[in-house]
């Protein structure tokens, strides 16, 4: 029987490998290489549990324009865990599967669910999964997509940390959401 628990939301946020010209991408397979997570406490606003997964990459390797982008390097996932492994970890510690998840739009959803079915494991979303994009950017009152930095600054609040890395993003993902619904 699912423990569903409403007070706590799981924020991810993936990081892929990607190239910079239609040419690479065509030729390339998108993989994650980093699942940020990090849970909120609806209640209080708290963000606790903050973490990078690196994954190591099945197929793909780190591009130039990756690591410039994510500050995410080949020597990085090289000793990475399985993308399994990196599932198991959102499973044991942060109870997804009966939690609440969130993202920053529906990227991570989406790669979430095309690598676990490239990969032959089963999607592992909660009972519902919110996207802080779309809440923002009703929130806002604006007229198209709100970026996360721009819904930040927008909300009065400064990016913390690096932005392109998993960790960092979802916990001002989880900034957004809370300002949000506080």
């Amino acid at each position: 029987m699912a423990n569903n628990n409403y007070s706590e939301v799981i924020v991810v946020d993936l990081e892929a490998t990607c190239w910079n010209t239609a040419e690479e991408k065509a030729a390339n397979t998108s993989e994650i290489i980093e699942i940020g997570v990090c849970v909120l406490n609806v209640l209080t606003g708290e963000i606790t549990k903050p973490a990078g997964l690196i994954i190591k990459p099945r197929q793909s390797k780190i591009s130039p324009f990756c690591e410039e982008l994510t500050t995410i390097t080949q020597a990085m996932v090289d000793v990475g865990m399985s993308f399994e492994d990196g599932l198991d970890i959102l499973r044991s510690d942060y109870g997804v599967g009966n939690r609440m998840m969130a993202g920053y739009g529906n990227y991570d959803k989406v790669m979430l669910t095309r690598q676990c079915t490239n990969y032959g494991v089963k999607p592992m979303f909660g009972p519902t999964y919110l996207n802080i994009s779309a809440m923002a950017t009703l929130k806002l009152k604006a007229n198209k997509r709100v970026g996360l930095k721009s819904a930040l600054n927008r909300l009065g609040l400064k990016f913390e940390g690096t932005p392109h890395r998993g960790v960092d993003d979802a916990i001002q993902a989880a900034r957004v959401l809370w300002e949000i619904i506080k």
